[in-house]
C-alpha cells in the first residue's frame, strides 16, 4: 500500500479541532490502512470537517471515471465501515451529507458491532504512542465525569449537568443504547472486561440517537429503561462519561480497564488534572474500618491505606462516586471542588471552544472563513 496516501490523510484528519497526531513509529498510518482503502483514503483526502452533499463532494476529486452516483455509494459504504461521518440530509429525502470524522470520539466509536482484533490492537497502541496525550492534554476535553447516584455533602449544591438523573429526566428523548466499543474491542483483544459482561451500556440522547440509528448499531429505549441502565451502572461500579456539555448527547458507562480514557488517564501521575469533574472524594478517619472494598472500585487507583484508615488522593479522584455505594461504614462521601467548571451550553459551544484551544483566534477565524465559502476545512 502507498503510505504517502495515508500520512496525507493523516495530516489532513489532524487539520480538524480533534488532533489526529502523528507518531515515530508510524502506528496511525496502520490503523488508517484497516479503516480505509487506498481509493477510499484519496476520497477522504477531499471531505471537509463540515458536512457536504456528495455533489459538493465530487467538484474536488480530479477522477474522471468516478460519478457522482458511484462516488455516493463508495461514500456510504465507508460511512457503513465507521471511517466517515453521516447525517441524513433534511432537504433531500433519502439522501445524505457527509464528512471527515475524528478518529475519537468518531471513528473508533463508530466500529461498535464490527471491530477486529488489530483495529482494536492498533488503537490501543496509538494511544499509548500519542493519541492520548493529544486529547487528554487538553484544555477543554470531548467527555467529563459526573456523579453516580451516590452521597454528596449536604450543603453542596448539585447543577443539573453533574445530575445524571436530571439529565435524563430533563431530556425530551429519544433515548437509545449500544454496546461498548471499548469492551468490544478487549473482547477482540482476548482481554475481556473483568467488572462486567455487560455490553449495552452506551446511552445515546435526543440528537446522539441518530448516530445509532443509521450506522444500525443501537436500540431505542424508553426513559424508564435509560433510567435502569444507571442503577445498573451503579451497582457495576462504572464511571459516568457524559458529552462535556451542558445538554449532552451520549453519557458513557465507561470502567477502569477497558475505557480507553480512562486507561490513557491512568497512566498520568494526577489524572484528576486532565479529566474534567467537580467532585472528589473524602473518607472520614473516625468511620472507616478498613474493609478494603472502596480498593476493588476505584478506577484510578486513588485510594491507599494511612495508618489504620482508608486516604483518597485527590491528585487521583475523578470524582466518580464508585467507591461510595458499598462503602458499609458510610464512611465515603463526595465534595465539591471550590472553582467547580461550568461545562459548554451545548456541543456546538464545546467544539468552538475546542478549536480556539487548538488553532488560536486568528486560526479559527480562517477555518469558519473557508468554511463560510464552501472550500475544504
Amino acid at each position: 500500500m502507498n503510505n504517502d496516501i495515508y500520512r496525507l490523510l493523516q495530516k489532513h484528519l489532524d487539520k480538524h479541532p480533534i488532533p489526529f497526531p502523528s507518531t515515530k513509529s508510524g502506528i496511525e498510518l496502520k490503523l488508517l490502512k484497516s479503516l480505509f482503502t487506498e481509493q477510499e483514503a484519496k476520497i477522504a483526502l477531499q471531505l471537509s470537517t463540515l458536512l457536504e452533499r456528495p455533489q459538493k463532494i465530487h467538484t474536488r476529486i480530479k477522477d474522471k471515471n468516478l460519478t457522482v452516483i458511484t462516488l455516493e455509494k463508495i461514500l456510504h459504504r465507508m460511512f457503513k465501515k465507521g471511517a466517515i461521518r453521516a447525517v441524513k440530509d433534511r432537504k433531500n429525502s433519502g439522501k445524505f451529507l457527509f464528512s471527515k470524522m475524528p478518529l475519537a470520539i468518531g471513528m473508533f466509536e463508530a466500529q461498535v458491532d464490527q471491530i477486529t482484533k488489530d483495529v482494536a490492537e492498533n488503537f490501543y497502541e496509538y494511544e499509548k504512542e500519542g493519541l492520548a496525550e493529544a486529547l487528554i492534554g487538553k484544555k477543554t476535553n470531548q467527555m467529563r465525569t459526573i456523579p453516580l447516584n451516590v452521597k454528596i455533602d449536604p450543603e453542596f449544591h448539585v447543577s443539573s449537568y453533574d445530575d445524571i438523573t436530571k439529565i435524563i429526566k430533563n431530556s425530551p428523548g429519544p433515548f437509545a443504547v449500544m454496546n461498548c466499543v471499548c469492551r468490544q474491542a478487549k473482547d477482540a483483544m482476548g482481554s475481556s472486561c473483568s467488572k462486567t459482561e455487560i455490553r449495552e451500556t452506551c446511552l445515546l440522547l435526543e440528537g446522539g440517537v441518530d448516530f445509532a440509528m443509521n450506522l444500525e448499531v443501537g436500540k431505542e429505549i424508553s426513559k424508564d429503561e435509560a433510567l435502569k441502565i444507571i442503577t445498573q451502572a451503579k451497582k457495576s461500579g462504572f464511571v459516568l462519561q457524559p458529552e462535556n456539555n451542558q445538554h449532552p448527547h451520549f453519557v458513557c458507562c465507561c470502567c477502569g480497564c477497558c475505557c480507553g480514557v480512562l486507561t490513557a488517564a491512568k497512566h498520568y501521575d494526577q489524572p484528576a488534572k486532565f479529566l474534567h469533574s467537580n467532585f472528589f472524594a473524602d473518607v472520614d478517619p473516625d468511620e472507616c474500618s478498613l474493609c478494603e472494598k472502596c480498593l476493588e472500585r476505584c478506577p484510578m487507583d486513588a485510594l491507599d491505606q494511612v495508618n489504620n484508615h482508608m486516604s483518597v488522593n485527590t491528585d487521583r479522584c475523578i470524582g466518580c462516586g464508585a467507591c461510595v455505594p458499598t462503602c458499609k461504614d458510610k464512611a465515603i462521601k463526595l465534595i465539591k471542588k471550590e472553582n467547580p467548571t461550568i461545562p459548554p451550553v451545548s456541543d456546538k459551544d464545546m467544539y468552538k471552544k475546542i478549536m480556539v484551544e487548538r488553532f488560536g483566534i486568528g486560526g479559527t477565524i480562517k477555518f469558519v472563513a473557508k468554511a463560510a465559502i464552501g472550500q475544504k476545512v
